[in-house]
């Protein structure tokens, strides 16, 4: 009797104690945020998305370029590939979206860049602008620059399913470009404001760190993403409507 008591009394313990409380919270708000970031990643999943993904970035290219076009010509011929960041990326990302929704192959190397483009400087945003506005003040055109950047940045999430391993001297390559580029923005000219404005030492020193250690996180998650989606033959096959899948020839034992 004091065994059957003690086991009935150990169930009915652990059932309370496992059992979640449905009503708290921070499990909803969690639950929420988990949703809508599953929802946001896969935007390009629905075409409509698309079409609006492909708008919003097109816009955002031609109002970042008129803006940029007259520092553009300042910088020197040979750095101008180096030189743009929001006048670049939300093009790019149009013509990624593009041909995602034509279902022409996204070519592996221009997911690989793209990404760690638009999540070293979505992220960065938020520490540049802060410290930028520490020194110079707060104004709305550098707190809306923040939401601006983050507004692009954050499509990073919707291709990352997309990002798959590319050969050694292309990663080599795609990460050289943005190393650099922080070399060119800190020493050569190519990023205006550390041209035009008299920053200390110690807040030019502070941009390069945050950006080179934010580039080399960056390839960290993308040495990550290659580990979990390899390159594989059925990971890059897109079937189109009303294809028809070539039947299987067995061989060996199975064939037998």
């Amino acid at each position: 009797m004091k065994k059957t008591r003690n086991t009935t009394q150990t169930k009915m313990h652990s059932n309370t104690a496992v059992r979640p409380n449905a009503t708290n919270p921070k499990l909803k708000k969690t639950s929420a945020l988990n949703a809508f970031f599953q929802k946001f990643t896969q935007l390009k999943t629905n075409k409509r998305a698309v079409y609006w993904l492909i708008a919003i970035d097109l816009a955002l290219g031609i109002s970042s370029t008129v803006v940029d076009w007259p520092w553009l010509m300042r910088v020197p011929r040979a750095l101008v590939i180096f030189a743009p960041i929001c006048s670049l990326y939300p093009w790019l990302l149009a013509v990624w979206f593009g041909l995602y929704l034509w279902k022409k192959k996204v070519s592996n190397w221009f997911s690989s860049f793209l990404f760690v483009g638009l999540l070293s400087y979505g992220i960065m945003a938020w520490i540049y602008f802060p410290l930028y506005m520490s020194w110079n003040g707060i104004n709305f055109h550098d707190v809306a620059s923040i939401f601006w950047v983050t507004a692009y940045g954050s499509q990073a999430f919707i291709i990352a399913s997309e990002v798959k391993k590319i050969p050694w001297w292309q990663y080599v390559l795609v990460l050289g470009y943005f190393f650099f580029k922080d070399y060119a923005d800190r020493y050569l000219g190519t990023f205006l404001d550390i041209l035009l404005d008299s920053y200390p030492e110690i807040l030019k020193l502070a941009f390069f760190v945050a950006v080179l250690l934010l580039h080399t996180i960056a390839a960290g998650i993308l040495r990550y993403l290659y580990k979990k989606q390899p390159e594989t033959e059925q990971a890059q096959v897109r079937f189109q409507p009303g294809q028809k899948l070539q039947p299987v020839q067995l061989t060996g034992e199975a064939e037998a």
